[in-house]
């Protein structure tokens, strides 16, 4: 700050006024009136000004954008006053000037006295002078005529509702009041409505216990404390591991629709995603045992069969259109191998699982519990499953919103064209390692240069050219005793998991025999990766012997393209002929069961002799012989009917009578 000639300083604890200020000392006149003669060295060391403290400039930020304006207005006026003064412009010609200036600009009339106010507030107390202390936000808090106790009790009502269903500021007035009657009769003064509305709006600022219930919980679970946050010193140093229900519907198998569960493990030093699995909702120990694996066996390393069970997959968004699969597999390959070190989860029963912790004791990494229901324990990866959810799960069919108020009437949540949760996993790997690792990250920005922004992949980079280190991964076998295990019984053709046939040339010993493992039943021990569709292992206790996928017809491309045209028509195919078709099968099953009538041969054998007889009554009148035996079935005499009429006649077929005659004419 610039001290003038008639300014009040503090020197040695006694309050002087500037007499004259020379190049090299300064006169100060002391409280009793004595002229003092100090050195410039020793007053720069020990003098403070008297007047009240300036108010800095970065701190009009924390005030309205209305406010700071008028205060830069009246600072750039008295700027160009004091300069008008310097160049010889009278006093009363440039009050005037720059009152009409500062009129113009705030929009109402400024006196010259106004302006002579303003000046000299600034002159005392620097920009704080100039602060309209009418502004809301500078007015002094109104003081309050309500009683102590009726303080605490709303405050109390308050906190205790934090994790309660939002209810109107009726409801809390009434609850403050009967609990006021309860504990102090009418020794205090409950306040008025009005009063009670402008307390509560006071009380709840920052709580939200009016508003949201989601939101009010969130607050609730912050801590009472400045926030602090550690920068690792490398890769691997801090990872943290969640687990969350996707807002994106998704198909578990053919009737089974439902939102998957993800869990991720992320680098908190590079902002890298080791390992995401998705599985049904309800994410169990070895599932998250399964996601670690896969996090400390990179993908170039994967036991056989994951590529070919990605590209299997994968056809839908690669091949469809024209996309050469090695790109993805570039990409794969190019994600950073990182060890953790040190894994913060959170006291969910998954991650308190004996499987996870035996995984974690076994391979030498700390384990670090977050305290409960505190979320900023590991905001990082909490923060990550909100970027997934607008960088990739909104452009996906079957997207319902993070709630229901913020779900469409639209929205599809059963249909043929969700995505399978395998196609869901592959696509959400190949996100995270094309889009994800390769996205400048807001949280990797350059200190000293904030318009630098790395990537993942380049801060993994940067670390590793600073402080390398050798992460030996896992191996193949490694990997595959960390996967969970199903107990099958191997039969001639191999084993069967999930309608899948697994065999191997080397099943030769197993087959139709049973294993040592009496509380399995003498079932063998098959480890399968839910993520792998080609090979399976049987585990032999010595080894893990490959069980490959026996039906080869993902291996043709023909046969491939002519299953997925067979899927899409399942798909599309209403099933609306199924009563028709059933009719006419549960006909045929009838008539299959009762077979042909039963016939009774004497009576085939009388009724065939009857009507064998020429001279029979039925044969005489040209009628039929009936043959109940076989009644839908024509009888042998209208086969003889077509035949001559001599048999039937007696042979005297060219004699009249004449009755006949003369029915005849009769007739005519």
């Amino acid at each position: 700050m610039n001290v003038n000639a008639g300014d009040r300083v503090r020197w040695r604890g006694d309050e002087c006024t500037v007499i004259i200020v020379r190049s090299e000392f300064i006169t100060l006149r002391t409280s009793g009136g004595e002229d003092v003669d100090v050195a410039f060295d020793v007053v720069t060391e020990s003098v403070e000004r008297v007047n009240p403290p300036v108010l800095r400039s970065m701190d009009l930020e924390g005030l309205s954008a209305q406010v700071t304006r008028d205060v830069r207005i009246w600072q750039a006026a008295i700027e160009r006053f004091d300069e008008a003064i310097a160049n010889g412009v009278s006093r009363s010609d440039a009050l005037g000037r720059e009152a009409i200036r500062v009129g113009d600009a705030l929009d109402k009339a400024i006196s010259t006295r106004t302006m002579e106010r303003q000046i000299s507030a600034y002159r005392s107390q620097g920009i704080t002078g100039l602060l309209d202390r009418r502004a809301p936000e500078l007015r002094a808090p109104r003081k309050t005529r309500v009683d102590p106790p009726i303080l605490v009790l709303v405050e109390e009502v308050l906190t205790g509702r934090r994790r309660a269903s939002t209810t109107s500021r009726s409801y809390v007035i009434d609850e403050v009041t009967r609990l006021a009657h309860e504990q102090y009769g009418d020794t205090i003064t409950v306040p008025s409505r009005s009063t009670f509305y402008r307390l509560l709006d006071e009380s709840d600022r920052g709580r939200a216990s009016f508003g949201s219930a989601k939101t009010r919980e969130s607050l609730a679970l912050q801590p009472d404390r400045a926030f602090s946050s550690t920068f690792p010193s490398r890769p691997g140093e801090q990872t943290q591991i969640d687990s969350t229900v996707l807002d994106v519907m998704v198909r578990i198998d053919e009737s089974t629709v439902t939102r998957p569960e993800l869990t991720i493990l992320i680098d908190v030093a590079t902002r890298s995603i080791l390992s995401a699995v998705l599985r049904p909702k309800g994410t169990k120990g070895v599932d998250i045992v399964i996601a670690l694996a896969r996090a400390l066996v990179p993908y170039s390393r994967r036991p056989e069969g994951a590529r070919e069970t990605r590209r299997l997959i994968s056809q839908s968004w690669a091949e469809d259109v024209l996309i050469d699969q090695d790109r993805y597999e570039r990409a794969r390959n190019a994600q950073p191998y990182i060890f953790p070190d040190e894994i913060t989860t959170d006291r969910g029963l998954n991650f308190l699982s004996r499987a996870f912790r035996s995984a974690c004791d076994h391979l030498g990494i700390s384990y670090v519990t977050a305290n409960s229901h505190t979320p900023t324990d590991k905001p990082h990866v909490e923060r990550t499953f909100k970027s997934i959810n607008t960088l990739f799960l909104q452009y996906i069919k079957g997207y319902v919103g993070r709630s229901v108020e913020h779900r469409g009437k639209d929205a599809v949540i059963d249909s043929d064209q969700l995505l399978t949760i395998q196609q869901m996993q592959e696509l959400l790997e190949d996100w995270i390692a094309v889009h994800w690792q390769n996205r400048p990250h807001d949280s990797l920005r350059h200190p000293s240069e904030p318009g630098v922004v790395l990537t993942p992949n380049q801060m993994f980079r940067a670390f590793r050219e600073r402080a390398p280190e050798l992460h030996v991964p896992l191996t193949q076998n490694d990997f595959i005793a960390m996967l969970p295990t199903m107990y099958r019984t191997i039969n001639q053709y191999g084993v069967t998991i999930d309608h899948r046939h697994y065999d191997s040339e080397q099943l030769s010993d197993y087959r139709r025999r049973s294993s040592l493992d009496r509380q399995n039943n003498g079932k063998w021990s098959i480890r399968v990766d839910p993520y792998n569709f080609h090979v399976v292992w049987l585990d032999t206790g010595d080894s893990f012997l490959p069980l490959y996928w026996a039906n080869h017809v993902h291996e043709s491309p023909m046969l491939g393209e002519v299953w997925r045209i067979a899927l899409a028509q399942y798909r599309q195919d209403d099933f609306g002929n199924l009563s028709a078709t059933d009719e006419l099968v549960q006909a045929m099953r009838t008539f299959a069961a009762k077979g042909n009538p039963k016939v009774d041969k004497r009576a085939n054998s009388r009724l065939t002799a009857i009507a064998d007889d020429p001279m029979s009554a039925a044969r005489l009148t040209g009628g039929t012989v009936p043959n109940p035996a076989r009644s839908e079935t024509p009888p042998k005499e209208a086969a003889v009917e077509e035949e001559a009429a001599w048999p039937h006649s007696g042979g005297f077929t060219l004699i009249t009578y004449p009755a006949d005659e003369l029915d005849a004419t009769i007739g005519e």
